[in-house]
């Protein structure tokens, strides 16, 4: 007897001390969740704990309270567990390297961090034709909900060559991409949603759970099965030695709900012998008192992943008063080695 009145004091106390968090400008659900729980991806806890709050994710307020509930990795909880804390990817800028000369060879170790697989695979794609149909989401478990996030339950139209433990990639897609200086056709981009985990096998359909969610996911979302990445293990940098110019094709920022990073798409892939880690200075021309002024680097994009006749990277750094658009500059200024 005297044990269960102390436990229930005890859950009395954890209630009365109740955490809540005040949201601040900028804060995000991604945020809130990696400061409390030491893992961003256990977003979907802090928004559950708050519908009341929070009618989109997307969309949260400053000054808003939030009740963090108990962080379910340390608690005992029916929920599986969430992706572990290194698919968190932060990025930090390489050091500055001044130009070698001719007899010096600079060498400089890139940001190990943003070569992980979920990096990689959060990217997207940029392909010259639809992928194949494999399938889709057709429902949920609790029937009818209309945003899909980590955690949830969903069902997908196909059983056949499906066993329970399959991954799966959840996908859907974007607008055509052409280049900005000549207009050529270079691809559709396709956004990753997020990962499913196949968990049971009916006769003509399969239940999953989804183990991340880069953002919201909808039904009608299509699902493929999910290839392994090869994140590259080790990565220098080169000053290069040869001219290769490109143009900013996209800029793609995640949603509110995820951290800011940003990916930019460039017009020039394989076919120009681009490679992953890559490093563009992106810049602008400057032209003052009518006459022409060193060019003025505003960021640096790192490549994540390359297409035939396009490449994704990961903006490192912007200055805050300019915005990056569709057809700035960029031009090669290390190689992967």
């Amino acid at each position: 007897m005297k044990r269960l009145i102390l436990i229930l004091f005890l859950v009395f106390l954890s209630v009365a001390q109740e955490t809540t968090h005040t949201v601040k400008p900028d804060d995000t659900l991604w945020d809130i969740a990696g400061f409390y729980y030491q893992n961003p991806f256990l977003w979907p806890y802090i928004w559950r704990a708050n519908l009341t709050k929070i009618e989109d994710p997307h969309w949260i307020y400053p000054d808003q309270v939030f009740v963090i509930p108990p962080s379910p990795e340390e608690s005992v909880s029916v929920v599986p567990a969430m992706a572990p804390t290194e698919e968190y990817v932060s990025v930090a800028m390489p050091p500055t390297v001044t130009k070698p000369a001719a007899e010096v060879i600079s060498v400089v170790e890139a940001e190990q961090r943003i070569w992980s697989e979920p990096m990689i695979h959060r990217a997207g794609l940029i392909i010259r034709e639809d992928l194949p149909y494999w399938g889709k989401i057709v429902g949920t478990e609790p029937q009818g909900d209309k945003i899909i996030v980590t955690f949830d339950k969903i069902y997908i139209d196909r059983a056949a060559d499906v066993k329970a433990g399959d991954m799966l990639t959840v996908y859907r897609y974007g607008a055509g991409l052409s280049s900005p200086k000549t207009g050529e056709y270079l691809g559709k981009e396709i956004i990753v949603l997020g990962k499913v985990e196949v968990a049971e096998v009916g006769e003509e359909g399969s239940r999953c759970k989804t183990v991340a969610s880069y953002d919201i996911i909808k039904n009608g979302d299509f699902v493929t099965p999910y290839e392994p990445l090869l994140a590259p293990q080790n990565v220098t940098l080169v000053a290069t030695t040869k001219e290769l110019d490109a143009y900013v094709v996209a800029v793609k920022a995640f949603s509110e709900i995820t951290p800011p990073h940003v990916l930019v798409y460039i017009d020039q892939g394989e076919e120009a012998e681009v490679a992953v880690g890559d490093m563009f200075d992106l810049y602008q021309e400057r032209n003052v008192g009518g006459k022409k002024q060193p060019d003025y680097t505003i960021g640096k994009i790192q490549i994540v992943s390359v297409f035939e006749k396009a490449s994704i990277g990961l903006l490192l750094n912007e200055l805050d008063v300019l915005k990056i658009k569709r057809g700035e500059r960029c031009r090669l200024t290390m190689e992967s080695r």
